[in-house]
């Protein structure tokens, strides 16, 4: 796997159960972006990371998929250091995608469920660890319907899409896993050590 970003692939990454992406994602006038991220700061999500962050960082995911499991793994010095990740749940890539959403929003402890879901992570299907949830209910299903739709609106035409504001407060968007090296300004951190052989495929060669 090369890149993350791979529109030519995007059908066969999601029967594979791989983030999609494209380099013809839509891109929304940026006259529209702070009215769409005032409406990402009331979305419900599962919130990792510092309680009182440096900075707030917004990624879309689907339960089952790789990218944002490494997305993921790629974050946690970076929470360790003042980060805040709130992670906003889309199912699309599996059927069982909604169900495990589901699982981790219904818990008692959502950031215990989605680590749970991380670190059991099984990468050879692509599934995210968690027991899904039996019948979602209606409600649930209508919030990963409604995040979807604020993820195109964004102009990220599948996850993990990352969004924030830079330090002069203008909303920025990534699609996909960033390479190891954006992660500073991603985050408005210094760099973290990471040495996870599954990311070595990110660090600047």
């Amino acid at each position: 796997m090369k890149s993350s970003l791979c529109a030519g692939i995007a059908a066969a990454l999601l029967s594979s159960g791989i983030a999609v992406s494209a380099a013809d994602a839509k891109t929304p006038a940026a006259r529209d972006l702070p009215a769409l991220f005032s409406t990402l700061e009331k979305t419900d999500a599962v919130t990792e990371g510092s309680a009182s962050p440096k900075r707030i960082l917004y990624v879309f995911f689907d339960a089952n998929c790789w990218y944002c499991h490494l997305t993921w793994k790629a974050l946690q010095p970076y929470e360790k250091a003042g980060l805040q990740v709130r992670w906003v749940p889309v199912a699309y890539q599996k059927e069982s995608s909604t169900t495990k959403a589901a699982a981790i929003l219904l818990a008692k402890d959502r950031a215990a469920a989605f680590r749970e879901n991380e670190t059991r992570y099984r990468a050879k299907s692509y599934d995210g660890g968690i027991a899904p949830a039996r019948n979602p209910p209606k409600a649930i299903v209508a919030q990963l319907d409604a995040n979807f739709e604020l993820m195109d609106r964004f102009g990220l035409s599948g996850t993990p899409g990352l969004v924030w504001k830079d330090a002069a407060g203008k909303v920025q968007t990534n699609l996909g896993m960033p390479r190891l090296s954006k992660l500073p300004e991603i985050t408005g951190l210094p760099a973290q050590k990471i040495d996870d052989p599954e990311l070595a495929e990110f660090r600047e060669r």
